[in-house]
């Protein structure tokens, strides 16, 4: 990936700055737009990084933290720096990953590696700084965003018994979300570069800019053997050992995950061969997790083309047609 020359100050560097800043001022700013805006995050910093080149796509990162601190500053009020930080380091880590050319298992692998030990440095960092174990400070975030999550309900109108119910059962709540921490994040860590992966995709293309040829997607398949990986640690679950059963639903939740992606890309290939229109595979996309009965079918697609393979499935028959 060749990074641009010219001028310093250029049109792109400050809509670059713009672009990033109001993408973290929305995420800290309006709850509701919040959700939809976080998993972008990195994207703006991951294009203008692209392709303004490191240095002044670092400045772009860097002047784009400031102005949400200033903003936050003035109004008085707190926002997690931390996490605006990490966020934006993903577009940083995606850049630089997508310039070795690698395969699209091995870029989100590698992006997510770099992005874990970044994570883990930090971690350690406000460990040392606190007085506080690892452990502790996660248990304390989770905590507090369940707390975050009360407050926002108690807004939107949502219904006084469930939000009554969440608040009974907060630390339980807390509790079973610490066990799964460490699937928990790393699936949202992947699913998070892997959709930036794809998003940055359409928009280098449509902005005339170097991206790596990942092939043709919608044939992407795990290795069958794989499956016995998923077959172990569901089994283990069955195992009267109570560490054993944490780790074990952590693997199995991280396999599962890894499967509804051979779902998805079992999807793509249809709506490829049936040329379905892009608005309504974005709608089908949205649909599938938007509800979790759709996405647990996904799922089970992914895990079933183990022994029926969809996708051959289809060229027998339509070789047979013909």
């Amino acid at each position: 990936m060749k990074e641009r020359s010219g001028k310093i100050f250029d049109r792109d560097f400050f809509t670059g700055i713009v672009i990033s800043s109001l993408a973290f001022l929305a995420v800290a700013t309006i709850p509701v737009l919040g959700p939809i805006v976080l998993i972008f995050i990195p994207l703006p910093i991951f294009f203008y990084y692209s392709k303004l080149g490191r240095i002044r796509g670092l400045v772009v990162f860097v002047v784009s933290l400031l102005v949400l601190v200033i903003c936050f500053k003035i109004l008085g009020s707190e926002t997690n720096f931390f996490f605006f930080f990490l966020s934006g380091s993903l577009g940083l880590i995606l850049s630089e990953v997508l310039r070795k050319s690698y395969s699209i298992e091995k870029t989100v692998l590698h992006s997510i590696v770099i992005f874990l030990i970044l994570c883990s440095v930090l971690l350690i960092y406000y460990s040392v700084t606190s007085g506080q174990l690892p452990w502790n400070l996660i248990e304390h975030h989770i905590s507090e965003s369940i707390q975050e999550n009360i407050r926002l309900y108690s807004q939107l109108d949502v219904p006084s018994e469930h939000i009554g119910l969440i608040k009974d059962n907060a630390n339980q709540i807390t509790t079973t979300l610490v066990s799964l921490f460490p699937a928990l994040f790393l699936i949202s860590a992947s699913f998070t570069a892997w959709l930036n992966i794809l998003a940055g995709r359409v928009i280098f293309q449509k902005s005339g800019m170097w991206y790596p040829d990942f092939g043709d997607l919608a044939q992407w398949k795990i290795p069958d053997r794989m499956i016995w990986l998923l077959i172990i640690s569901g089994s283990l679950l069955f195992v009267p050992l109570g560490v054993l059963k944490v780790i074990a639903l952590n693997l199995l939740m991280i396999f599962l995950f890894i499967y509804m992606f051979q779902g998805l890309a079992i999807i793509g290939f249809f709506f490829k061969k049936k040329n379905v229109p892009i608005f309504f595979r974005i709608l089908c996309y949205f649909l599938i997790f938007a509800q979790q009965f759709l996405l647990l079918l996904v799922v089970g697609l992914g895990l079933f083309d183990v022994w029926v393979n969809f996708r051959k499935f289809n060229k027998n028959m339509r070789d047979h047609t013909v």
